[in-house]
């Protein structure tokens, strides 16, 4: 794992993401290395090292926040494009430095991550005003998630965290994205992950489907093969299995009283 330092002009970008104002990112690279990531196509990144091999630490950010924060008002989300609770976090804090500054503004935070190294900063999310922290979970199946994001905490991690933080009074809510033909779209597993946001005390599952943007394509087709790689893009651009895949998520949301939302 390559990781450098960098320093950073500015701490907040203006997010143009629904419910959100402005976009914090402590991070530029993930070393999670999910295959189905689409932030080395936000991030233009090509060529170079491969995705999850790298990570830069942006430390002056900090600094940067405990100024900006005296005009800050609005939604900051933490993660927009890489993990803020990626496993360097756990001795680099970088996170949670920010968090400390965003306590003291005017504005309210929103985390969204798939670590349950989130948890740690409980002590600073219950103080904040109108915090709310999303996690997501593709699957429950531990093999599975394994094989597509092989460097983050297992799902049974990110939903202990998640009671851990509702127990806390803290807002939280699944993620349940994307979602992959033949992966992980089975009836039965999109309603373990339904289940599993309403038993740890979620108050919403927002769902969204596979986003094929081309360096997206090319690690799913080195990763699982060119013949099942080519079903799955042929799915993933088809109406009729995006509609199917929402009345599925809809209904199982509604028998288990969940409220849902669709990022797509």
């Amino acid at each position: 794992m390559k990781v450098t330092e960098t320093r950073a002009s500015t701490a907040l970008s203006q997010s143009r993401l629904p419910g959100l104002d402005w976009a914090l990112n402590p991070y530029r690279g993930c070393q999670h290395g999910c295959v189905y990531c689409y932030s080395p196509d936000v991030l233009r990144l090509t060529g170079g090292e491969p995705w999850g091999s790298f990570v830069e630490v942006r430390k002056n950010l900090p600094v940067l926040l405990s100024k900006e924060k005296k005009t800050c008002s609005g939604v900051v989300g933490l993660g927009t494009v890489t993990d803020p609770y990626q496993p360097i976090e756990a001795k680099n804090k970088l996170t949670r430095y920010c968090l400390e500054q965003l306590a003291t503004a005017r504005c309210s935070v929103c985390v969204q991550t798939k670590s349950d190294l989130v948890a740690r900063d409980i002590d600073i999310l219950s103080r904040m005003k109108n915090a709310e922290i999303g996690m997501t979970v593709t699957t429950t199946d531990e093999e599975l998630a394994g094989s597509l994001e092989p460097e983050a905490p297992c799902p049974a991690r990110r939903i202990a965290a998640l009671k851990e933080l509702s127990a806390a009074g803290i807002r939280t809510w699944i993620f349940l994205g994307p979602v992959i033909p033949g992966l992980n779209d089975s009836s039965y597993m999109l309603e373990d992950v339904v289940r599993a946001a309403k038993d740890s005390g979620c108050g919403k599952l927002i769902y969204d489907r596979l986003r094929l943007k081309p360096q997206v394509r090319g690690r799913l087709q080195k990763h699982l093969g060119y013949s099942e790689s080519r079903n799955i893009f042929k799915l993933a651009e088809d109406k009729e299995w995006v509609e199917r895949i929402s009345v599925d998520i809809e209904v199982l949301c509604d028998d288990v009283k969940i409220k849902s939302q669709k990022a797509f």
